[in-house]
């Protein structure tokens, strides 16, 4: 992690960092990069991972379970890949090209370095019915394939002094809740419910792969907030939720005027929202209540 200022939105108060639920963070060079898939690999069946890599990578940094990066694909009629630049080889910034792109928002996993130095990120695309353009085209990625990877802005750690972390996620958010379950302290207990249909094994594995350990996981149902009523949100609970953002208006009503919890005590956001490509995950998911 950079050591510029902390990330926070403009207008929002700082974060008291003796708070149990804090998350130290900071910003990065925010740059376009140059990515080649290295590996190919099913973590399960619903997901495909690929590895990337290059050059570009030497400072990609990933630090907390809520990152994000936009990965341009490929044109799936014509192949060719319209995306960002980089604004110079050190410098802060894109350059955005005047046509148009096909982008995603995914969260990174395992940055690593090897022996030779090589910086890689796996990223893992969940496969559905009725594909779009980045599940089309990780159901035919290889080795040697190329795309842009923008981000992440920056990073702000699963919070270590939270009892209890609670995650509502959807299966574009469990590589999230996978970081919290790897990223949180042992001690922390960390529930999960799945706002997934049918049976829930495979999330289970999934989550314990990437958590290194096992967390209790279950459905959501059709209602959101009483899932999250049965699940109980005491004074020491950190809640994450991150799924389809419709969904996610009564949860967040809930959260903020229901149970009136301190802002610093959950994350929510919209990571797609149905009818819309390329969704923003930036953008308000309450259109009568936008400030956040």
């Amino acid at each position: 992690m950079t050591d510029a200022a902390p990330l926070r939105r403009p207008g929002r108060p700082a974060e008291d960092p003796t708070s149990p639920f804090h998350r130290a963070g900071g910003r990065h060079r925010f740059t376009a990069r140059d990515a080649v898939v290295t590996a190919v690999s099913r973590p399960v069946d619903e997901f495909v991972r690929v590895t990337l890599s290059g050059p570009d990578f030497h400072d990609f940094t990933s630090a907390g379970p809520s990152d994000h990066v936009r990965v341009f694909f490929p044109d799936p009629v014509t192949g060719e890949l319209v995306a960002p630049t980089a604004a110079g080889p050190a410098e802060d910034g894109i350059l955005r090209p005047d046509r148009p792109m096909i982008s995603r928002d995914f969260t990174p996993l395992h940055a690593r370095e090897d022996s030779s130095g090589t910086r890689s990120v796996d990223i893992d695309l969940l496969l559905h019915d009725d594909p779009g353009p980045a599940a089309a085209w990780a159901a035919r990625a290889q080795v040697g394939d190329r795309l842009v990877v923008v981000g992440p802005r920056g990073s702000k750690a699963a919070p270590q002094g939270a009892p209890r972390v609670l995650c509502v996620v959807d299966g574009t958010a469990l590589p999230a809740a996978g970081r919290f379950l790897a990223e949180v302290p042992a001690t922390t207990e960390v529930d999960v419910i799945a706002d997934i249909p049918g049976d829930l094994e495979w999330v289970r594995t999934y989550l314990a792969q990437e958590g290194g350990r096992t967390a209790s996981v279950t459905a959501a149902g059709d209602d959101l907030v009483s899932a999250v009523r049965d699940a109980g949100i005491d004074a020491g609970t950190y809640v994450f939720a991150a799924a389809e953002a419709g969904r996610l208006v009564a949860l967040r009503r809930h959260l903020r005027n229901d149970l009136a919890l301190p802002r610093a005590q959950y994350a929510i956001s919209g990571y797609w929202k149905a009818g819309l490509a390329g969704f923003d995950h930036h953008a308000p998911i309450d259109p009568d209540d936008p400030e956040d």
